[in-house]
């Protein structure tokens, strides 16, 4: 009996070992979240009184002398936010992106006051007018601005205090603040004004890797070499920061490749030795699984596809796909197909100005942008009027410059082919009465185009310490790209297009004042109306008159002629248009440009070296998928 009653005790402390091994310690929970969560209420306060500060200074007599004392309590405040943000915007990404440090740009929010404008708020529009000239109409922006600011933070304080965490997405939150500093803080995307974007940064990770520290409190054994290497690692990105501090001349290249992505790789593999869950608190595109931010599945395109007919990543429907994509009995004329404006030798574009359409002597509208990583959005068209790839497809069907047709007549034709008949059958059965319908075709052709990325190019094979060789002249330029150029700041790593990090939850478009054809001497501004125009009513505004789709740059060496018009024959023509500041750096007039007007002051070798890292973005392989199953 005793012999028994030993066994069963055995087996149970046994079991109970095991079952404590695969879990969180208690302790090391609670310790830790405690920690970090007294550190960070501490930290707020803290600068909700240096916006309590800044307000203040507004409401004292206009002079230049305020307005310097003024100029300097901004720093102070952004700074002071700074040691929050990685945490705050995790858990409050879209009051942060309205109102705490978004883009200094008016909004139109589905959160806040929908349907309506937005004006420019937050650290970011007063980063931008505290380092314009002095004038009493400046004083007084400055202090709507101040008085806003001050308004949002004592409001979300009052329900985002006293915070909840749990370990892992403390974890979450260091990670995504990494790819905010990369992306956003050492771009200049955050500091419009000031450009003080590297000592932002300094001060963001200093207190990433404190936070990190907390968690020697409860640490497994098998977790503490990590441990200690993840400390070094931040303690050698805070001397990078620290030491060069020069916008222009900090090294971002050698910033990636030896900080960010071994942090960001080494952070998970902590997560996992220390037996933390994986519990994210909120939704994003991010894999939370990926180890390199230039990993073929860093971002995740299902994200972007959750209401399509059947997920995107189905084997069967890609290869469906395919065939319909090149299929020429799409449409009206069984002339054109896909394939006709998206060539997989030309980046998946036509090398065309404006593409040809249906009709002899005329064309599109628009020049025809490549499809590679096209799924990695929110919305679609140069002038953002779909808002899936599904939806994308009904648009080329019905245009009367294209496909001319729609999906009744495409229907019949496919229920008339034997083989259609089977593979809509393998691959659709069950989900509707028929298997081929509109649905069914349009997820088809987006599965399809939402397989083509491409992020095997040499660039990528460097920063992933894949390959050793990689030019000069191309690391020159992509620190260039990141900083001087200010390239990065609209076109964001790793896809290079407009979708926003760290979340990629939004993607933007750009007032850049297109000309036609370019001519710096006698400009004349591209008559297309753009985003205001595409039919949809929340983008009916002023400051999307003239505004595109910000288009990813890889593969683009391919994809020439470039602009949504199609205008600039060269790369070179595009970089000195960027160079001379858009279209109101030219002299035209632009009210809305959300480029700077301002000379980037580029050299000729500058550009060069621009255009020499843009060319390493070329990746053009591995675009046809076989059928599998």
């Amino acid at each position: 009996m005793k012999k028994g009653s030993l066994l069963v005790l055995t087996i149970v402390i046994c079991f109970i070992l095991l079952s404590g091994k695969n879990s969180e310690r208690p302790y090391q929970s609670i310790i830790v979240t405690k920690k970090v969560e007294e550190s960070y209420q501490i930290n707020f306060l803290n600068f909700q009184k240096e916006v309590d500060k800044l307000e203040s200074l507004t409401t004292f007599e206009r002079s230049k002398d305020v307005f310097l004392s003024i100029k300097k309590q901004v720093l102070n405040t952004r700074l002071a936010y700074k040691e929050i943000e990685f945490i705050f915007d995790y858990y409050q990404t879209p009051y942060n992106g309205t109102f705490i440090n978004g883009a200094p740009l008016p909004k139109i929010s589905e959160y806040f006051d929908e349907g309506n404008v937005i004006a420019p708020s937050g650290l970011q529009a007063l980063d931008e007018a505290v380092y314009e000239d002095y004038s009493l109409e400046n004083f007084d922006h400055i202090k709507v601005l101040a008085k806003d600011l001050k308004e949002h933070v004592d409001h979300v304080s009052e329900i985002h205090l006293p915070i909840r965490l749990k370990s892992s997405q403390i974890i979450e939150c260091i990670r995504s603040g990494l790819v905010r500093v990369f992306t956003l803080g050492v771009t200049g995307f955050d500091t419009p004004g000031s450009v003080n974007g590297i000592t932002e940064s300094y001060i963001s990770f200093k207190r990433m890797r404190k936070t990190f520290m907390t968690f020697e409190a409860g640490i497994y054994p098998e977790a503490r070499p990590k441990f200690k290497s993840i400390v070094n690692l931040f303690l050698e990105g805070e001397e990078l920061l620290k030491s060069n501090d020069n916008f222009n001349e900090f090294n971002r290249l050698t910033f990636l490749k030896h900080i960010i992505n071994p942090l960001y790789a080494e952070l998970l593999e902590f997560q996992n030795l220390n037996n933390i869950r994986l519990e994210p608190y909120k939704k994003h595109a991010q894999n939370y699984q990926a180890k390199n931010l230039f990993d073929i599945d860093f971002l995740n395109t299902d994200f972007y596809s959750e209401l399509v007919y059947l997920p995107l990543d189905n084997d069967k429907t890609i290869y469906l796909g395919k065939l319909l994509f090149e299929d020429p009995q799409l449409s009206g004329n069984h002339k054109m197909s896909c394939l006709s404006c998206h060539n997989p030798k030309k980046g998946f574009s036509d090398g065309l100005p404006k593409s040809l359409s249906n009709k002899e002597g005329f064309t599109t509208l628009r020049n025809s942008p490549s499809l590679l990583n096209v799924g990695y959005s929110t919305r679609y068209f140069w002038d953002m009027r779909a808002s899936n790839l599904e939806t994308q497809v009904g648009h080329v069907i019905n245009n009367k410059l294209e496909f001319n047709t729609d999906f009744d007549a495409i229907i019949e034709k496919l229920n008339n082919d034997s083989k259609y008949l089977k593979l809509f059958k393998d691959a659709y059965a069950g989900i509707s009465e028929k298997d081929i319908n509109q649905r069914s075709i349009s997820n088809a052709i987006a599965a399809y185009v939402n397989s083509l990325k491409s992020f095997n190019s040499t660039f990528d094979k460097y920063v992933r310490n894949e390959i050793e060789d990689y030019p000069q002249s191309a690391k020159r330029g992509f620190n260039l790209f990141m900083g001087k150029g200010a390239c990065g700041s609209c076109h964001f790593a790793p896809v290079f297009n407009g979708s926003v990090p760290p979340f990629y939850l939004d993607s933007e478009s750009e007032v850049l004042g297109i000309t036609q054809g370019f001519d710096a001497i006698n400009p004349k501004l591209d008559l297309d109306l753009g985003r205001i125009a595409n039919g949809i009513q929340i983008d009916k505004f002023s400051h999307f008159k003239n505004s595109f789709k910000t288009v990813s740059v890889r593969n683009v060496a391919l994809t020439a002629p470039y602009m949504h018009n199609g205008s600039f024959k060269t790369l070179e023509d595009v970089l000195e248009f960027y160079n001379l500041g858009g279209g109101a750096g030219m002299g035209l007039d632009i009210d809305n440009q959300t480029l700077s007007k301002e000379p980037l002051l580029l050299s000729k070798q500058e550009i060069k070296d621009i255009i020499a890292f843009l060319k390493t973005l070329t990746d053009p392989t591995g675009f046809v998928v076989e059928k599998k199953g």
